[in-house]
């Protein structure tokens, strides 16, 4: 990307990689983090957080934990009541939105898988619901470092949320289909497909067919949740980095898996 006030050109970081690497990159700093209303990921990695363009702007304050039971806010529901989470790319040519389990679900197996090294995109479909968490009435999310992610997307870490494909509907009210708008697929191995927008760039979906059924891995930072971010009224954040042996600037991956752990446990 170049910026016009400074002459530079500002480069993704998760497509350099080799010898030296950590050596050229050093983390700073989070920058804009104002625009993710709850913080985002600089929750889970230490440094100074600015609401704009760095020190040229305020300090951006985390907020409070939000009380226990409080209940969505009315942005987020539409049309009789029911609950919507919104979600769409830059250039809104890729517009969907997220239904919550279905009352079924909430009372079906849910497994945690926060002991295991593997992410969405080595589970197996069976008949425990390992996308639910929170008494399967919030869906699973989670940070993947893979090589693959990486230089597909061009940063460090993908930020991923597991739905199923029965909850993901188009504007209109329909299933999502994968040639909605302006989403574009690639594949790079056969069976798996990456769905991204093909104005704007954005990562959309992961999804790899019948491995693992139906759940597709949403890019999170779509999702256009009232509380923020990290759509925690959603979501549950996984407290481990997928695949951070495979992470190529280690020292940031390292950083963002102490601060997960932490986060996890308070």
């Amino acid at each position: 990307m170049y910026v016009p006030e400074t002459g530079d050109m500002e480069v993704c970081s998760g497509v350099l990689e080799g010898e030296g690497t950590e050596e050229v990159l050093k983390f700073k700093q989070h920058i804009f983090v104002e625009d993710s209303g709850d913080g985002g990921m600089s929750a889970w990695v230490e440094g100074p957080r600015w609401k704009g363009w760095g020190e040229k702007s305020e300090v951006f304050e985390m907020p409070g934990v939000k009380e226990a039971g409080e209940k969505p806010r009315a942005a987020e529901k539409e049309g009789g009541g029911e609950r919507r989470l919104q979600a769409h790319c830059h250039c809104r040519g890729v517009e969907f939105y997220v239904t919550p389990p279905d009352e079924e679900e909430q009372g079906s197996s849910s497994v945690a898988n926060d002991n295991k090294n593997e992410s969405s995109q080595s589970q197996t479909s069976n008949n425990e619901k390992w996308w639910l968490r929170a008494s399967n009435t919030k869906y699973l999310a989670g940070l993947c470092a893979c090589n693959s992610c990486r230089l597909a997307t061009g940063f460090d870490i993908q930020a991923w949320a597991f739905v199923p494909k029965t909850h993901i509907r188009q504007v209109d009210g329909k299933e999502v289909d994968f040639k909605m708008g302006t989403l574009k697929t690639y594949s790079h191995t056969p069976g798996t497909y990456r769905d991204f927008c093909g104005k704007c760039g954005a990562t959309v979906f992961w999804r790899c067919g019948g491995r693992r059924g139906d759940v597709i891995d949403i890019s999170a930072g779509l999702l256009d949740a009232a509380e923020g971010a990290r759509a925690e009224e959603w979501l549950e954040w996984r407290t481990k980095v997928s695949f951070e042996e495979c992470a190529a600037n280690k020292g940031l991956v390292a950083k963002l898996s102490e601060g997960l752990k932490k986060w996890g446990d308070s």
